[in-house]
C-alpha cells in the first residue's frame, strides 16, 4: 500500500492541467506547483523525479521515464476498473506507478459522490465520456 502522501504527489500531477494546483507544460514536460517537499526529496533520492527549480512556494519537477510512468498508471486505473487485483503490477515497466493508478482509482469509487467535471490522466470525462489523456 502506497502512503496518502506519496499518492497525493503523484496523483497531483497525473490531475495537472491549466485549472488545477498543478500545471504541466507540454513542451518541458516538467510540472510546476507546491508539492510536500519531504516526499520530493524521497524520490529524488530513488531518480523517478528531478527537481527543475526551486523557490519559495511552487516547484518544477520532471518526471523521469515519464511515458512509462503514464502507461503504468493507466493500466493500473484500466485493471482496477475491470475488477482485477494488484498482480498484475509485476507485468509493467513501471509496477510502482501501476499500484499509484490503481489505489487511486479504488479512493475514487470510495466516494458516495463522483466528483463532477473530474480529470485525471486516463479517467473518464463526465463531460464528454473521453479518456483524459496527458
Amino acid at each position: 500500500m502506497i502512503s496518502k502522501k506519496v499518492r497525493e504527489l503523484f496523483v497531483s500531477l497525473m490531475e495537472a492541467t491549466d485549472d488545477s494546483p498543478v500545471a504541466y507544460d507540454e513542451e518541458t514536460e516538467q510540472y510546476c506547483g507546491v508539492f510536500n517537499n519531504l516526499v520530493v526529496d524521497k524520490y529524488i533520492a530513488l531518480g523517478a523525479i528531478e527537481l527543475v527549480e526551486d523557490s519559495n512556494g511552487p516547484s518544477t519537477i520532471l518526471l523521469n521515464n515519464r511515458d512509462d510512468f503514464l502507461s503504468s498508471f493507466a493500466a493500473g486505473v484500466r485493471e482496477a476498473k475491470n475488477g482485477s487485483d494488484q498482480a498484475y503490477a509485476d507485468y509493467n515497466a513501471n509496477p510502482f506507478a501501476f499500484s499509484v493508478g490503481f489505489e487511486h482509482f479504488h479512493q475514487i469509487a470510495k466516494k458516495k459522490r463522483p466528483q463532477s467535471g473530474y480529470i485525471c490522466g486516463d479517467f473518464e470525462r463526465d463531460d464528454s465520456g473521453l479518456v483524459h489523456l496527458q
